[in-house]
């Protein structure tokens, strides 16, 4: 019997940067779903439940903290990324409090993507 992939749902309305991402994650055996705001992410979870959430900061209706306190309601325990081009050290308290384990800057750095994999067990 052959186990699912993990899913991977990256939010992130920036094109280059969403297409980055999921270059980087095409060498992994993960499954990559997308959306370009809070509002397609919450619809996306309703489609397929995802194992890992890749969350921008600035999204064009919310900040990636405010979607993971919405996402999180219906995936209790659901590791979490907020990734940003803003000095991290600014939102790594926000993040936390909110139970975002893991604050990264960008660009990502493909070590950084592979330990997250690792951390949150996709890989």
């Amino acid at each position: 019997m052959t186990q699912a992939k993990p899913n991977i749902l990256i939010v992130e309305d920036d094109f280059i940067s969403r297409e980055v991402l999921k270059a980087m994650l095409s060498c992994y055996p993960v499954t990559v779903q997308c959306a370009e705001s809070g509002a397609e992410a919450l619809a996306a979870i309703a489609t397929q439940t995802p194992q890992l959430l890749l969350l921008d900061h600035e999204l064009p209706d919310m900040t990636g903290v405010a979607l993971y306190q919405l996402l999180i309601e219906q995936l209790p325990n659901t590791p979490a990324a907020l990734i940003s081009s803003h000095a991290v050290d600014l939102l790594i308290d926000d993040a936390q409090v909110a139970g975002i384990a893991h604050v990264l800057s960008k660009p990502l750095e493909p070590s950084q993507l592979a330990d997250l994999l690792r951390v949150t067990g996709c890989i």
